[in-house]
């Protein structure tokens, strides 16, 4: 069979990419793939004591869209991770998965991203925690999966996506033994000392902006790491729980600190932007893809005073610590509440705390929509009610549905950061040796599929391909997409098919990933390869 060989020049790909020999690959340790046709809704029902209620039904429920009730295509009730008969008759296409389903009933695995932000939490509450944690990770089933990571400043992955509970304890002593960290805790403590010795009120407004401008630049690179690691759990099937464990951070960056530092709220902190609109990007994509926040405040309850400054010494200024404290929560409150999760704030039991989280992820409604009744485009806000007086419902706020190429991207970006691979067409990914151009080399890239992995129709098969690239600093490039079709002459039949494309490549350690969707059925294959040039 003649071979489809297409060359391309992907300049987007220029922090990686490099050249050497395809190192080995480790066997993924999971694998998934699924295709959302619906808009599902989780959604919890408590009582007035926080208990779920169990016994509601499809009619009970009225969902909207935009302010406009929209039937209610697909209804299940979740208990203990488990879709039972009858509700697997009415239970959403992508919640009852051939792989989890015995019987009559259907597992829906739990996936818990932990996320432990270092940058303002002090080693006590960073301790009371990770007790939590680990508590939390003792209650997980057969098929749920867990990932650590750990952030200050970047984020570092402590564990792939495991079923172990070794590994993600393991994970969790490395966090607590970790070196100092809390880079913008120390920065606050710092400008508090050097605010307390300064004698003019210039200097001291001048030190509060200096810590505004600085604290607003992490954050967002905070919030930025927070939403690239979304799309490790986006195409994941199942209960998605992005555990964010915190000391706070700033919702208006320097506020506060100008306050204290000049005696009254300031408009110095009208100078610094609050960051809503990068609160509002994570909210919204993490809605897009089905991922509910759990926020965990570390510090637990303080009160104002000295015994408050050990974690954080600004909830313990006379005047600005109930400023302070709502300040630096309003973002964990914004991000649980537009996800449909729970905020756990000034409270000590981080156990009881976390055995909340894993008891929503265990009981809850499950509501689907068909995409096609849905208005088109653009985000939607959504609001789900329950005719029964004196209950709490909790999910999600909003929603926007993603395209194909979307979902081919967060699972080139989601193999690119994890363990996590793809099948349903087999890939194998080939390099060739780099030619100098300038300060950058040109690498040679092949890409082969079997021809049974697409579909032919009159002797020829569309397919997508995605490549993409990142270093071992976490810099990712952009995905690069390419349409292209493959001609199957007669009587060749069971030739390889063969992508070929040309990628710019810099110094250092990197990853490929490339992806390859069949476009007639939305099967995808997935091949990496680490790589490094000198």
């Amino acid at each position: 069979m003649k071979r489809r060989r297409i060359s391309r020049v992907f300049s987007a790909l220029l922090l990686a990419l490099p050249t050497g020999l395809l190192t080995a690959q480790q066997p993924p340790t999971f694998t998934e793939e699924v295709e959302v046709r619906v808009m599902d809704l989780d959604v919890t029902v408590t009582d007035k004591s926080g208990r779920s209620v169990p016994d509601l039904k499809r009619e009970d429920f009225t969902v909207k869209v935009d302010g406009k009730p929209v039937p209610i295509d697909y209804f299940a009730r979740v208990d203990q991770g488990t879709i039972h008969a009858p509700d697997l008759a009415t239970a959403s296409p992508d919640q009852v998965l051939a792989a989890y389903r015995r019987g009559d009933e259907a597992f829906v695995p739990r996936h818990f991203l932990m996320y432990v932000d270092l940058g303002h939490l002090a080693p006590d509450g960073r301790k009371r925690a990770l007790e939590g944690l680990r508590d939390l990770i003792t209650r997980m089933g057969p098929n749920d999966q867990g990932r650590v990571l750990m952030f200050d400043r970047r984020s570092k992955e402590l564990t792939a996506w495991t079923s172990s509970k070794e590994e993600l304890f393991a994970a969790l002593t490395r966090i607590e033994n970790a070196g100092v960290g809390m880079s913008r805790l120390l920065t606050e403590r710092q400008t508090l000392r050097d605010i307390d010795t300064a004698g003019r009120r210039s200097t001291r407004a001048f030190l509060a902006r200096q810590y505004a401008e600085q604290e607003r630049a992490e954050v967002r690179q905070m919030l930025d790491d927070v939403g690239s690691q979304l799309s490790t759990l986006a195409p994941l099937a199942g209960k998605k729980a992005f555990l964010f464990v915190s000391g706070g951070f700033d919702f208006q960056p320097g506020y506060a600190m100008a306050s204290y530092a000049l005696g009254s709220p300031s408009l110095l902190a009208l100078d610094v932007r609050n960051v809503s609109d990068e609160l509002d990007q994570v909210v919204r994509r993490a809605n897009a893809s089905e991922i509910t926040f759990y926020t965990v405040d570390a510090r637990g309850l303080q009160a104002e005073g000295i015994s408050a400054s050990n974690d954080d010494p600004l909830l313990a200024r006379p005047g600005v610590a109930f400023l302070a404290r709502q300040d630096s929560q309003a973002g964990l409150v914004e991000l649980a509440r537009e996800t449909g999760g729970l905020a756990l704030l000034n409270s000590n039991d981080f156990r009881g705390g976390l055995e909340r989280v894993y008891q929503d992820t265990s009981a809850y409604y499950s509501l689907g929509v068909t995409l096609s009744k849905l208005p088109a485009g653009g985000y939607k806000k959504v609001l789900v009610d329950v005719n029964r007086p004196g209950v709490t419902v909790r999910t999600r706020r909003g929603y926007a549905a993603r395209n194909d190429a979307d979902r081919a991207r967060d699972r080139v970006q989601a193999t690119l950061r994890t363990n996590l691979s793809y099948t349903g067409i087999p890939v194998a990914l080939r390099t060739a040796a780099p030619t100098k151009k300038g300060s950058r080399y040109a690498l040679p890239i092949s890409v082969t599929i079997p021809a049974s992995g697409l579909t032919f129709t009159g002797g020829k098969a569309a397919a997508e391909v995605y490549i993409g690239a990142m270093d071992d600093s976490g810099r990712m490039s952009d995905i690069a997409r390419e349409e292209t079709t493959f001609t199957m002459p007669a009587g060749q039949e069971g030739q390889p098919l063969v992508y070929t494309a040309t990628l710019e490549t810099r110094k250092g350690n990197h990853r490929i990933v490339v992806n390859v969707r069949d476009r007639a059925t939305g099967r995808m294959g997935t091949a990496k390869a680490d790589l490094r040039i000198e």
